[in-house]
């Protein structure tokens, strides 16, 4: 027994070191088939499809070092064979590994996390309860957080991003960061889950309208008839594409008190020669000749969409062509300029000047393109270099895997939006 205790022990500290210090390959060949397959299902969903076990554990190694730093080695090593439990110390933080060891080699694998309350957020502060947003054809399961007090409060609607999510906005907690943040500081929030989480869109019906505009307007009747809500102030936030959406959601709706846009663009379709697209395949824009050949194919499919060179009915890049209208036909900075409603514009910024300088030339355009407009009294636009898409910290450069392990939005952009919706409501 000790000496299969000792072979566990020295095969998972051995995985463990080259899975935290960024050798997936060299990790991959301690695993067996089960294992592989482990490693495999262990990568969520939500962050899109990985090659094999060496894809996803190259991922892995990117969340964990985007999200805790430079690795320092395994802090704790506990062991009842087969399985094994280990404490990876980084320079920011640690995270737990969980192994199945057997004959020498790992056949089970996980990286345990778990969302936590953020720091700023006082869960005594408010309640929250499950609600329903009646949306004609469905209901959608929602979650309404009104402050402790008598009222009314001012409210907001959170609208997510692009993605199948729930209320809490998927894997990053996003919405339900804001939600909780707003609602410490005595601002009433409803989030709710996405009409594609839990019901089809058929492809003739495939619009900007009908999967996203129409829900959250709504969400806002909704929020709109609690009695702890100020019918007259009401804010519609959404994040990437539910921002880029926001104005249309307003000005659908009408009466709405202001309009939050959470690293949403100006225009939705892409710019197919734009360099950032290498950053999609490694986060140094270093592309492989295969991957050279999937980034030529992902500019024919922008170049396509953007051209307009589609049928209705023809998916291209993942959507029908009459999605692709909707979007070309909306202009969201035109349509903020023209509310009876201030705006709040929060851009991110984050990225390695080093490795990356055209993504910060991105960021930068971004910024200005919002902040170029005439946007009606009362809006803020503001630049947040040190934040990515998802308001979270990170080291750079990193992938989206980093949004696995627990981390918060950043308390800054909590506290800015609830500063500037408690003016515009007061105003």
């Amino acid at each position: 027994m000790a000496l299969e205790t000792n072979t566990v022990r020295e095969t998972a500290r051995e995985f463990a070191v080259r899975v935290a210090d960024g050798d997936p390959a060299a990790a991959a060949d301690l695993l067996s088939d089960d294992g592989r397959e482990a490693v495999v299902d262990a990568y969520p969903d939500d962050l899109g499809d990985v090659a094999d076990a060496e894809d996803a554990l190259e991922q892995f190694w990117y969340g964990l070092y985007g999200e805790y730093g430079d690795f320092e080695g395994v802090e704790t090593l506990a062991v009842e064979a087969p399985c094994a439990l280990a404490e990876l110390g980084f320079a920011d933080g640690t995270q737990t590994l969980e192994l199945g060891v057997e004959d020498g080699a790992v056949v089970a694998f996980s990286l345990p996390t778990a969302h936590e309350p953020p720091a700023y957020a006082d869960l005594d502060a408010f309640d929250e309860r499950e609600v329903t947003v009646d949306a004609g054809d469905v209901a959608l399961d929602g979650v309404l957080a009104v402050p402790d007090g008598d009222g009314p409060f001012p409210g907001v609607v959170l609208v997510h991003g692009a993605g199948i999510h729930d209320p809490d906005g998927g894997l990053s907690n996003v919405l339900k960061d804001f939600a909780w943040g707003l609602a410490t500081e005595g601002v009433a929030v409803l989030r709710y889950a996405k009409r594609l989480r839990d019901h089809d869109v058929p492809t003739e019906e495939y619009t900007l309208d009908n999967v996203v505009v129409d829900d959250a307007v709504a969400a806002v009747d909704e929020l709109a008839a609690t009695d702890a809500v100020s019918e007259e102030s009401v804010f519609v936030a959404g994040h990437s594409q539910g921002g880029t959406a926001a104005p249309r959601i307003a000005d659908r709706h009408g009466g709405v008190a202001g309009v939050a846009n959470l690293d949403g663009a100006v225009q939705q379709v892409s710019d197919p020669e734009t360099p950032v697209l290498r950053y999609e395949f490694e986060p140094d824009g270093d592309l492989s000749d295969e991957q050279e050949a999937e980034l030529a194919a992902l500019r024919e499919q922008l170049r396509r969409v953007a051209d307009g060179d589609y049928d209705p009915d023809e998916e291209v890049f993942g959507r029908p062509g009459r999605w692709h209208d909707s979007l070309r036909e909306y202009d969201a900075g035109a349509t903020a300029e023209a509310l009876d409603a201030p705006a709040f514009v929060a851009t991110s910024g984050r990225a390695d000047p080093d490795v990356q300088p055209e993504l910060v030339t991105f960021h930068e355009q971004r910024y200005a393109e919002w902040n170029s407009l005439d946007l009606p009294e009362g809006s803020r636009v503001e630049r947040y270099p040190e934040v990515g898409h998802y308001f979270r910290d990170a080291h750079e450069p990193t992938t989206m895997a980093h949004l696995y392990f627990a981390d918060n939005v950043a308390g800054e952009v909590v506290a800015d939006l609830a500063t500037w919706v408690e003016t515009v409501a007061d105003a």
